[in-house]
């Protein structure tokens, strides 16, 4: 098991469980969360939520939203279900496993309100690949591009 960072973010409001040698979050996902503006009983979904930092930003924000995050690295998964837990926020932020390209069978059209997403950002054999997993998939359009995310967007947007 990798070893693990805690960090603080919000003025100590949210604590945010981090690998020390895998993805972390960046100032992006920080600077997109203040970004949205969400209206109370929002339904919000973040795919290819990571760690789930969007997330928990977004439920501090905007306390009568719920929201669901869906991530297809297992172990991101689990760190994001860790994070909710830890700051009280698994009543209202479900974090599920899935691939964004396969939607249709893990969602009915139409069911969020906002979809919000910071996809990967670099294609495939475009410089240097991360050699970590985890960085590489969140980095570079290994297992989801900006057309896929868009398209998957549509199916599931009210």
């Amino acid at each position: 098991m990798e070893e693990e960072t805690l960090d603080t973010i919000l003025d100590g409001h949210l604590r945010v469980f981090q690998k020390k040698k895998g993805y972390r979050f960046s100032l992006d996902s920080i600077l997109l969360a203040h970004f949205v503006s969400l209206k109370p009983r929002t339904c919000a979904i973040d795919l290819g939520c990571g760690s789930g930092i969007i997330l928990l930003i977004l439920a501090k924000r905007f306390p009568h939203i719920n929201c669901t995050g869906l991530e297809i690295q297992e172990n991101l998964v689990l760190l994001a279900q860790k994070n909710t837990q830890l700051n009280g926020l698994d009543s209202r932020i479900k974090i599920l496993a899935g691939d964004a390209q396969k939607i249709k069978d893990i969602f009915l059209a139409h069911s969020f309100d906002t979809v919000i997403f910071n996809p990967p950002y670099r294609k495939l054999n475009s410089g240097k690949i991360n050699p970590h997993p985890e960085k590489a998939i969140a980095r570079h359009e290994i297992n989801g591009s900006l057309k896929g995310f868009l398209k998957a967007s549509g199916t599931i947007f009210t």
